[in-house]
């Protein structure tokens, strides 16, 4: 078999979506589900938690239930932020069972 010296040569250009799953509805949906619950769960309990000792410490010192409301409030908002950055990181972890999530540099410098 010979080469044609004067055809044009099969080259193939790599697609960067080789071997990536398509981001539908459904895995959307599963990695949106996962998140949520577990910020749902342990933001309550820490919070909860954190939210009854604050303010059981407060009210024992004698201060106001407009005080106390307004500091758990606050003291919820800001236990919310680390336990949002945590469950993301565990989610970003997990393996579901047609998928995973993985981070890829991006090649733009």
């Amino acid at each position: 078999m010979s080469v044609d010296p004067y055809q044009t040569p099969a080259a193939r250009v790599a697609d960067p979506t080789d071997g990536y799953l398509e981001v539908t509805w459904g895995r959307a949906a599963k990695v949106w589900w996962s998140f949520m619950w577990r910020t749902v769960i342990f933001a309550a309990l820490a919070g909860g938690l954190l939210g009854f000792v604050v303010g059981a410490m407060l009210g024992a010192g004698g201060a106001s239930n407009q005080t106390i409301t307004g500091t758990v409030t606050w003291l919820g908002l800001l236990i919310g932020v680390p336990i949002g950055i945590w469950v993301t990181r565990r989610v970003l972890r997990k393996s579901w069972s047609d998928f995973r999530i993985a981070l890829v540099p991006n090649d733009r410098r």
